[in-house]
């Protein structure tokens, strides 16, 4: 009696990791890029934005996996001007990138932008550092459905007006289960 029941349990045991073990053969794991732009258009010489961004409505795979999303690992973020109307030596002072939830609470800091020239920034990406918290939770919030989060980005120039487009560009890693 007691080796049957030593036998099943073993078998349970066996199957459970077994099974745990072929689902995770069958992950997918899919980079994804994704922008958000914030349009800076203020006589003022500090701006802050907020925006609400649906990551499902903006990359396909997000969608497509929705809920047998496992992780978002995002480990790059970059930045760059597209469109600037202002002098020569117009620059930043300083500025954050933050991620939030949907209601804006628990605002966290991705990344800070230091002293730099706008006009060096047209159309030249540049890689900034990243907070781990800001991105940890960004990830999470990016895998949870509805796959939505709060984007914040406040600064200050040296000069007003401002005016501007600044675009963000993410890149990461999404891993899906398709047996979720």
């Amino acid at each position: 009696m007691k080796i049957q029941r030593l036998y099943v349990l073993l078998l349970v045991c066996g199957s459970i990791v077994f099974s745990t073990s072929c689902r995770e053969l069958l992950d997918v794991e899919e980079t994804i890029t994704f922008y958000h732009s914030f349009v800076v258009s203020t006589e003022q010489e500090t701006f802050s934005h907020a925006d609400l961004f649906d990551l499902a409505a903006n990359v396909a795979v997000i969608e497509e996996y929705g809920s047998k999303i496992r992780e978002v690992n995002i480990h790059t973020v970059e930045y760059w001007l597209t469109a600037f109307i202002g002098s020569a030596q117009q620059a930043f002072e300083g500025g954050s990138l933050s991620v939030s939830n949907t209601d804006g609470s628990n605002v966290t800091l991705i990344t800070s932008i230091g002293q730099q020239n706008l006009q060096a920034l047209l159309n030249n990406e540049t890689t900034l550092d990243v907070n781990t918290a800001g991105i940890n939770l960004l990830g999470s919030l990016a895998e949870e459905p509805p796959h939505r989060f709060m984007l914040h980005y406040d600064g200050s120039v040296n000069e007003g007006p401002s005016l501007f487009t600044i675009i963000f560009k993410f890149t990461g890693v999404m891993v899906a289960n398709p047996l979720n």
